[in-house]
């Protein structure tokens, strides 16, 4: 049996998705916050539905066991299931780049709970954690980044997010040695290859903002990390089930072959015609002595409007661009040498991205606006307003 955390996001809903398509999900135990099970599977339901119609989505929820619960609850449930666990997809996370105590209730001592009641199983072979390729901190720069162990507590974090999952590595490694553990570190998870942004349109509203702006904190010959989450989810699954990996830790990015340089990034929008694009790109750095007044001035400039929703997707904006001004880029050669697939490059899916959702860049933000200052105000319908 697989237990599996997340399901009811982007990547862990691509992920069981992927079970219901290769015929195991009878075999998934979801571990999902809810009242009772029905309450559980409609959140499932609605979280499936974004990537098929309803009947299909709600078909498919009730393929899988639940478990209602959240981490935590796992420490006390008596449920005879997870005696029966050979395999744990832990996905859960709370992404937010706010200092909320939910990231760290969450991402280090909801894993921690969760790899206690794992050491009780008496039948587990596998448990596969999702982290980030960015707990390597804000310091590398022009850089492809190797598998290595997260810095310390003191290196420097751009999100509260991505500081929590390098503590959540360090935590597992010092109390659970003995668990059959191995990592998965994804880069930037954007879109679909088949369906775009229909599952989540996370992260694209920045890069139309980015296209759109015409503004970029990077150095002109830098590059970016990006990858489709049905790719990501299917290599997943790979680490979970290869019985002799070499490795215990695995960066799931593009890598040297599928990476994106910026030229390609902009090439790639105007060949899809992309509204508003202002290219070429005009570079500047955010240490130096303008500071973001360049990336201020071409915000406001696109986008007037000094309404709750633009201020949050000004913040938005900023904290992203503080990951695209490291221009680095994540090695896959452990992943690639266990003969799973490569990933495609961004300007392969960028037009079914593109196509997939007539939305504004602001509608579009709404996706991630809860990970933001400001995102108590923001609804779908502000951002239609």
């Amino acid at each position: 049996m697989l237990l599996l955390t997340g399901g009811t996001g982007f990547l862990g809903g691509s992920f069981y998705l992927d079970a219901v398509r290769n015929g195991t999900a009878a075999d998934c135990l979801l571990l999902i916050r809810g009242a009772d099970e029905d309450a559980c599977r409609a959140r499932l339901a609605k979280n499936l539905s974004r990537a098929m119609d309803r009947a299909s989505a709600e078909a498919a929820a009730k393929l899988c066991g639940i478990l209602p619960g959240d981490l935590q609850s796992l420490a006390t449930s008596t449920d005879p299931r997870l005696d029966a666990v050979t395999h744990i997809a832990h996905i859960a996370a709370d992404t937010s780049f706010d200092s909320r105590d939910s990231v760290w209730q969450i991402n280090v001592d909801g894993t921690l709970a969760l790899a206690a009641r794992a050491r009780r199983m008496p039948k587990l072979q596998r448990f596969l954690h999702i982290g980030t390729a960015f707990c390597c901190g804000e310091a590398p720069h022009l850089e492809m980044v190797h598998e290595a162990t997260p810095p310390g507590p003191d290196a420097p974090h751009i999100a509260e997010y991505t500081r929590s999952k390098a503590a959540a590595e360090h935590a597992l490694k010092a109390a659970f040695p003995e668990l059959p553990l191995v990592v998965a570190r994804p880069s930037i998870v954007v879109g679909h290859t088949t369906l775009g942004v229909r599952p989540s349109a996370s992260i694209f509203w920045f890069f139309r903002l980015l296209d759109h702006t015409g503004v970029l904190p990077a150095e002109k010959d830098g590059f970016i990390d990006i990858v489709p989450v049905d790719w990501v989810s299917a290599r997943l699954h790979d680490l979970l089930r290869k019985p002799d990996l070499k490795h215990a830790l695995y960066h799931v990015s593009a890598g040297l072959g599928s990476r994106t340089t910026w030229d390609d990034f902009a090439a790639a929008f105007a060949a899809e015609g992309h509204d508003g694009g202002t290219r070429p790109y005009t570079c500047f750095d955010p240490k130096g002595p303008e500071g973001w007044r360049p990336f201020d001035a071409a915000f406001k400039a696109k986008f007037p409007k000094r309404d709750v929703l633009n201020r949050t997707m000004a913040v938005g904006a900023r904290k992203y661009h503080r990951f695209v001004n490291q221009d680095i880029a994540f090695d896959n050669a452990r992943l690639l040498a266990e003969g799973f697939a490569p990933p495609p490059a961004f300007k392969n899916y960028l037009k079914v991205c593109l196509d997939s959702q007539r939305a504004t860049i602001a509608e579009q933000f709404v996706d991630d606006a809860a990970a933001f200052e400001f995102d108590e105000a923001l609804t779908p319908a502000t951002a239609a307003a």
